[in-house]
């Protein structure tokens, strides 16, 4: 375990349980905040990808599927 997250745990480990859900609940908002930025930077990459351009040529000449129906399942 790390400096940080050894400190953060003594501090979570001295709050009130209300308080320690709202640190625990803003940690994983900036866990999934970088996640975020890391697609934002994927799907702004401006590289050819032509297996996946294949892809979507293959899916739109197949034209709309039918919606699911859970019934079928």
């Amino acid at each position: 375990m790390t400096a940080v997250a050894k400190e953060l745990v003594e501090i979570v480990g001295n709050l009130p349980e209300d308080k320690a859900r709202e640190v625990v609940d803003f940690a994983r908002f900036l866990q999934q905040q970088a996640g975020d930025r890391e697609w934002e930077r994927i799907l702004g990459d401006e590289r050819p990808r032509p297996k996946l351009d294949a892809f979507v040529a293959d899916a739109l000449r197949e034209g709309l599927a039918e919606p699911l129906d859970p019934s079928k399942l």
